[in-house]
């Protein structure tokens, strides 16, 4: 299995690039990186830790625009997760994968698989390895132009490195980004994850739920800075993986497409 992503995540590509070899399709670069100045606080039944953390997230992926609206696309990620988002762990991690995307306007439908693997501290100790497939779906609408929401569902299967089921999850998110005046944004992210354990877990089962709200300045369509505070709640039938999270920060964030040809 340890081989096995890679194959078939270039499999995935290759596919989706021979399904429509008319037009020629056209392909994209892009980056995309944060640095960010956070405090985590996590709560248990039996503990409470704090730490302050700067490690940075950067992400590359290369994408094929193919005709009808279909793309593909293979990508990079390793760091710790950018302000405002809530692993299982706090740690950092490096993970890749492909998906494979059709849009019809504003809403898009796709599936990906990834492999990620998970650090203790800053890229110490190989705590873990997951190997998620996953199903998604999202909605981007502007009522106006100060206005941007962006709805998500995404269902996923976590298997071992053994083919082994670890977990069912299915998630729903709200993006909503809000104008107030000039470059100032108000941006809040509400997010719910129900997760059904199988094997070793059997029984377990998750309920978490967050949100954080901030504010973000775009300095320009490539860089901004965000500051915001969040928190999530993560209910479990086993009282052991019960907790409550604590964010606060802030970051410069940057997105930029490098090359577009075709």
């Amino acid at each position: 299995m340890k081989a096995g992503i890679p194959i078939v995540a270039a499999a995935v590509f290759a596919a989706a690039v021979a399904h429509a070899a008319e037009p020629m399709p056209s392909f994209e670069l892009r980056a995309e990186g944060s640095l960010p100045l956070q405090y985590l606080e996590t709560t248990t039944s039996t503990a409470r830790q704090s730490a302050i953390t700067g490690a940075p997230f950067g992400a590359l992926s290369a994408t094929a625009h193919l005709p009808y609206d279909w793309s593909t696309s293979l990508f990079a990620s390793a760091g710790h997760d950018p302000l405002g988002r809530f692993r299982d762990s706090d740690n950092t991690f490096a993970s890749y994968g492909a998906n494979i995307v059709k849009r019809w306007g504003a809403l898009s439908a796709g599936a990906s698989l990834e492999r990620t693997y998970f650090y203790t501290g800053n890229f110490g100790r190989n705590s873990s390895i997951g190997n998620d497939v996953n199903l998604f779906t999202r909605y981007g609408f502007s009522p106006n132009a100060d206005l941007k929401i962006t709805p998500a569902v995404v269902g996923t299967m976590r298997l071992s490195d053994d083919l082994d089921v670890q977990r069912y999850s299915l998630g729903a998110s709200f993006d909503i980004q809000q104008r107030l005046i000039g470059n100032w944004w108000f941006i809040t992210m509400p997010r719910i994850r129900y997760s059904d354990y199988v094997g070793d877990q059997a029984g377990r089962r998750d309920l978490s739920i967050s949100t954080v709200a901030g504010l973000r300045y775009r300095f320009n369509d490539n860089v901004s800075f965000t500051t915001l505070a969040g928190a999530e709640n993560r209910m479990s039938t086993v009282s052991s993986q019960r907790r409550d999270r604590f964010i606060a920060g802030v970051s410069v964030d940057f997105d930029f497409d490098f090359a577009r040809w075709r």
